[in-house]
């Protein structure tokens, strides 16, 4: 499955709606603020870019906050096992699963 990557800074609204957005939507997701990472910030400029927030999804980039590019890479949701509340990763794309969980082993249906 992809991984998620958003660079983001403290003060910026777009990046709270951004994150707010990948919450809803149950896409797991690493957080990098270039305020407070050094190194986040230096690979932004090394790519000539100035603002956030800034997604990376698999190999791919998005500059800004575009709710429709990011459903369309994300092939990913986070799923919460109704027995023991445990999350896991499934993938999006394959419809309704029957899914067992890797906590409790409880088995449950599971649709994106």
């Amino acid at each position: 499955m992809k991984k998620v990557t958003i660079y983001t800074t403290q003060s910026c609204g777009y990046c709270k709606m951004a994150k707010a957005f990948l919450a809803q939507n149950n896409i797991q997701y690493t957080e990098r603020d270039i305020e407070r990472d050094a190194q986040a910030r230096e690979e932004l400029i090394q790519r000539n870019i100035n603002g956030v927030p800034v997604f990376f999804i698999g190999n791919e980039l998005i500059v800004g906050f575009d709710k429709e590019k990011i459903l369309a890479l994300v092939d990913h949701r986070i799923a919460t096992c109704p027995a023991c509340q445990g999350k896991m990763r499934l993938p999006s794309d394959k419809g309704k699963l029957r899914v067992s969980c890797p906590n409790c082993k409880d088995t449950f249906e599971w649709t994106p």
